[in-house]
């Protein structure tokens, strides 16, 4: 008896020790909600570094630290031992969607149906970096409203324009595709200056109509913009159109808006290009459109400081611009903007087939077709007061701005221009003035800010005194200010960002891993710790996550089987954006 007792006291005591030396032991389980029911494995803490996370463990991510899983280990460390250091926890946040996104429009973009899928591209981008986007089908809006074109009153014009007004809290507008995509809104109007220097009668298309939200037809005879319907011509929200004619050319511009947001070369920021041809004859005076550009608070002292600006003038007597400034020709003004040019403002004449030309004879033809053949790395905002060559409806072929625009291998990212006569110092220039002024107020804004700006400030009387007469004259009246408001047109995205001070690429990496089940699709994320504070837009499918990344999180997200893309971008202050977009 007394043996038997001996040896079941030696068990228990084998039994305590053993239980005592493998208190040290861990247990690492995968931090997955799907696989917690998985047995976990011991691991002695000599062996701890030589562990690794398995490779298909979701919101592993790029942790190499296995301490990271502590939040899983059921043993207590030892608070009182003076070797013990806290590891760094991986916690797992599960986020919820923006309720934003389900009521907030900042922009919108109509287009037609076959349009569709590729201006959601642009949505995408836009919401992702921080501008809510939304794209509505003309066929959508003509299916709740009369479209009918042969009633210039209730046409589709019309139609767009009321859906538009009726978007609570819209700021940016993007007509998507060409005068055969989305119709523009013809006006009438005359234009007179004295002295003989003016005097024009014309119907041209004005996509201000969609913008100024006062009514174009007060008299409701069908005739848009008349004096006596006095609409207001001011922007209450910005105005862009990119005019393609083809998904493939809308496609070629997003990648243009994807390089120029995330890519710009930094290189290029503080470079500048002023173009100027004869702007008119006044008593058989030749007046360069340079002497506007040298004037004391005009064009050329708008750009900032520290800018480098090339000037390429029509050669006349007295020269502008001095020694600064060299003769314009075709081959001066191609190199220039290959070189790579991020502001370009050109003063002087242009027509459908030219995007810069002389009034008098074929000097300096620029044509729509060199303008298609550039090859520029950097895409310019490229400000004209010319004439016609932003005309989206030229029925002939598309337009030298439009042919900018959608040129293969370079052009712009935004021309400003005019679908009718241009005004050049008679009323162009000066809203471009008024655009250079807010441009330059901040290190990065929306170009359709400075849209906006302009045709709030833009003065409705000026003068110009050039040197070769030496007399003021009245440039800029109420017929040269309503004419100049109408015909303007901007083609391009009005929330192209103008990135006045060189600020550098925004990079970086992180794991994405998916568990699939019939009823949901569950995605991981892992961003590195350089993310930490910077808040990451995620949008999948039809719903918008805002994350505000902390360190050693694992962002987890429920998403619908149908879900197929997810779009993520960053916008952090002092930094061009960050946009990618990967299948899960």
């Amino acid at each position: 008896m007394l043996k038997k007792s001996l040896f079941i006291l030696c068990v228990l005591m084998c039994f305590v020790f053993a239980v005592s030396c493998g208190s040290d032991t861990k247990n690492i389980t995968k931090n997955n909600d799907e696989n917690n029911d998985e047995e976990a494995s011991e691991v002695s803490d000599d062996a701890e570094t030589d562990t690794e996370p398995a490779d298909n463990e979701p919101g592993n991510g790029n942790q190499d630290d296995p301490a990271e899983t502590e939040e899983n280990d059921p043993t207590e460390t030892d608070d009182n031992d003076p070797t013990e250091t806290d590891p760094v926890k991986e916690t797992t946040v599960v986020v919820e969607p923006s309720t934003d996104f389900a009521t907030k429009t900042d922009a919108l973009i109509v287009t037609k149906e076959e349009f569709a899928g590729i201006f959601q591209k642009f949505a995408d981008f836009h919401t992702v970096t921080g501008i809510i986007t939304k794209v509505v089908t003309i066929e959508d809006i003509c299916e709740n409203a009369v479209c009918d074109d042969s009633d210039p009153l209730n046409d589709t014009p019309k139609a767009i324009k009321d859906y538009v007004m009726s978007v609570e809290g819209l700021r940016y507008l993007v007509l998507g595709g060409d005068n055969e995509v989305v119709p523009s809104r013809i006006v009438h109007d005359h234009f007179e200056l004295p002295l003989g220097i003016a005097d024009y009668t014309d119907d041209f298309y004005s996509d201000l109509y969609y913008a100024d939200f006062s009514n174009w037809d007060k008299n409701g005879n069908g005739t848009y913009a008349e004096d006596e319907d006095n609409p207001l011509l001011i922007a209450n929200i910005a105005i862009g159109r990119i005019s393609v004619s083809t998904v493939g050319e809308a496609e070629l511009y997003f990648e243009k808006i994807v390089k120029h947001h995330t890519a710009f070369n930094t290189a290029h920021t503080t470079k500048s290009l002023l173009l100027a041809n004869i702007a008119t004859e006044i008593s058989s005076v030749k007046v360069n459109a340079g002497y506007y550009f040298e004037t004391e608070g005009k064009t050329a002292s708008l750009i900032q400081p520290g800018y480098s600006i090339k000037k390429l003038y029509t050669q006349s007597f007295p020269f502008p611009g001095g020694n600064t400034a060299e003769y314009l020709n075709n081959d001066s003004e191609k190199a220039a903007i290959e070189e790579g040019m991020n502001l370009i403002v050109h003063s002087g004449h242009g027509h459908p087939r030219y995007l810069t030309c002389e009034q008098a004879n074929d000097d300096n033809d620029f044509s729509a077709q060199m303008a298609y053949d550039l090859e520029n790395e950097t895409f310019p905002f490229f400000l004209s007061c010319a004439c016609e060559a932003g005309q989206f409806a030229y029925r002939y072929d598309d337009s030298a701005g439009e042919k900018l625009m959608n040129a293969p291998k370079g052009g712009a990212i935004v021309y400003l221009g005019n679908t009718t006569t241009g005004l050049g110092i008679a009323g162009g220039s000066q809203f471009i003035d008024e655009m250079l002024k807010n441009m330059f107020a901040f290190p990065y804004s929306a170009i359709g800010e400075s849209y906006i700006f302009a045709h709030m400030s833009m003065p409705q009387n000026d003068t110009f005194n050039p040197p070769v007469l030496n007399i003021n004259v009245p440039v800029v009246n109420k017929d040269s200010w309503q004419w100049t408001k109408k015909s303007i047109v901007m083609l391009g995205d009005p929330m192209t960002v103008f990135w006045r001070d060189p600020v550098e690429p925004f990079t970086t990496e992180f794991n994405v891993e998916t568990v699939e089940s019939d009823e949901t699709k569950t995605v991981f994320m892992h961003f590195p710790p350089e993310l930490e504070g910077i808040n990451i837009r995620i949008l999948a499918g039809e719903k918008l996550y805002d994350i505000p990344y902390l360190m050693h999180e694992t962002v987890k997200m429920e998403l619908d089987p149908s879900v197929g893309i997810m779009t993520v971008g960053i916008k952090a202050e002092n930094s061009q954006y960050f946009f990618t977009e990967f299948e899960i």
